[in-house]
């Protein structure tokens, strides 16, 4: 997510070292026991370094979770069905993740906190998402959505929110069973406005 800053440029593999060691880290510790510092220290970078290239550590923490934007190369031409499935299957996988899990009470509380780093993660993933829907097309960004915007926007949010409550809260009934009935009850969106 963040901007690439001026002067010498970035060296990927310490962005990837660092992102790695950060998911590592998360699992082993929690989001309260990862901090920049320490996290510097196992990396083997200055903390100026980390500082420059993620400005807080929810910054960190969503880039090494989600990377900075989505890769929906994989998605192209895909129809609305085949849409819904994914956005479904990827919310569980994603939010069954240890690293997610171990990352999530402290991230929504970051979140919660800081309306620009909220509202970029909204755009950043809805955006591109929502386009895949209508048509391959692109996200207009008009704050007048059309059908099938809310539709996809909408689809979004029930996905990721059943499975980040399933995960949290209804872990006993996170099971694919359930999935597949989250699935078939939103498969009817594909229908409806396809």
């Amino acid at each position: 997510m963040p901007d690439a800053a001026p002067g010498r440029p970035r060296d990927p593999r310490i962005d990837a070292h660092v992102l790695e060691i950060t998911r590592r880290m998360l699992v082993e510790r929690g989001w309260d026991g990862l901090s920049m510092r320490a996290l510097a220290g196992e990396a083997g970078v200055g903390r100026a370094t980390l500082t420059r290239r993620w400005p807080t550590k929810a910054h960190l923490v969503l880039d090494a979770l989600l990377g900075s934007a989505p890769d929906l190369a994989p998605y192209g031409g895909i129809d609305r069905r085949g849409w819904i499935e994914w956005v479904v299957t990827a919310s569980a996988e994603l939010f069954s993740r240890p690293d997610v899990r171990a990352a999530l009470p402290g991230l929504l509380a970051a979140l919660r906190d800081h309306e620009d780093l909220r509202t970029a993660l909204w755009r950043t993933f809805s955006g591109p998402s929502t386009a895949l829907f209508v048509d391959g097309g692109t996200d207009s960004g008009d704050p007048e959505l059309s059908d099938a915007q809310l539709d996809a926007r909408a689809v979004l949010v029930m996905a990721a929110g059943s499975a980040l409550f399933a995960g949290l809260i209804a872990a006993e009934d996170d099971t694919p069973a359930l999935r597949a009935r989250i699935l078939e009850l939103l498969l009817p969106v594909a229908r409806d406005r396809g």
